[in-house]
């Protein structure tokens, strides 16, 4: 009888680490060409949500301007604070990192620079901010699938590269749409993601996200940067895809 308990634990253990994880991955296309792949990972541990992410340019884009950037977010899942955030860019020849800790009502930044893309730290610098309200982007774009569920339009604040900012979005509609990952029904949402940053992929214009009505992530991007524009479809979704629900709404 313990065998077959030890059994069933170790059988199910799997199970339940699934139920608190969440995977989904994107492929982007500029035209009909794919051009870069992104995943992005939330996971529960404890009271807090974790979120990594990786971008990297594929085919054609990588040929065109390389980009590898990865990062992570520890936000408190019951209200959604910001703990901590780093971000990791290389973007054609600029490399560099970010680290930011939010503690003690303030915001303590670490940011490295590199020569070009070698480990040759070119600067370190350190600096502290108040912290006010204006969390990571990590952070920043779940308060955006939460709020766009209970106001129609408003303004989402995030702080980024020094500097905070309030970017704009309105829900537009709802669609059925198809997506290599399968047919989701999605509210579709204009974002104006008005970010002054450094490197290759800084945001121009409007953006329109499809973002699925009952789980709460999208499924379909539209977004324009100063190299271009991309379309990026959810190609494949793992773990329990009613995460980001309980999370946000609480339910589960």
């Amino acid at each position: 009888m313990i065998m077959l308990s030890m059994f069933l634990l170790l059988l199910l253990l799997p199970l339940s680490l699934l139920a608190k994880e969440l995977t989904l991955c994107y492929k982007a296309y500029y035209l009909f060409f794919p051009v870069a792949q992104t995943c992005i990972t939330y996971k529960l541990h404890g009271e807090d949500l974790v979120v990594s992410s990786y971008a990297k340019t594929i085919n054609v884009g990588g040929l065109v301007k390389r980009v590898y950037n990865y990062g992570y977010a520890v936000i408190f899942a019951k209200n959604l604070m910001p703990k901590e955030f780093f971000y990791h860019q290389e973007e054609g020849e600029f490399k560099r990192k970010q680290h930011y800790i939010f503690k003690n009502s303030k915001i303590y930044v670490k940011e490295t620079h590199y020569v070009e893309l070698t480990d040759k730290v070119e600067r370190e610098e350190e600096r502290v901010y108040p912290f006010d309200g204006y969390p990571d982007p990590y952070t920043a774009s779940l308060v955006l699938y939460k709020n766009s569920i209970q106001n129609g339009e408003g303004v989402i604040k995030m702080f980024y590269d020094d500097r905070k900012y309030h970017i704009p979005y309105k829900v537009v509609g709802e669609e059925e749409i198809k997506v290599p990952a399968g047919n989701y029904y999605a509210r579709v949402v204009d974002v104006t993601p008005n970010v002054e940053t450094k490197g290759l992929l800084r945001p121009r214009g409007r953006w329109k996200l499809w973002i699925e009505k009952d789980n709460l992530f999208p499924v379909r991007m539209q977004l324009f940067f100063v190299l271009g524009s991309v379309r990026a479809l959810l190609e494949e979704v793992k773990g329990d895809r009613d995460l980001l629900r309980k999370v946000l709404l609480g339910q589960g």
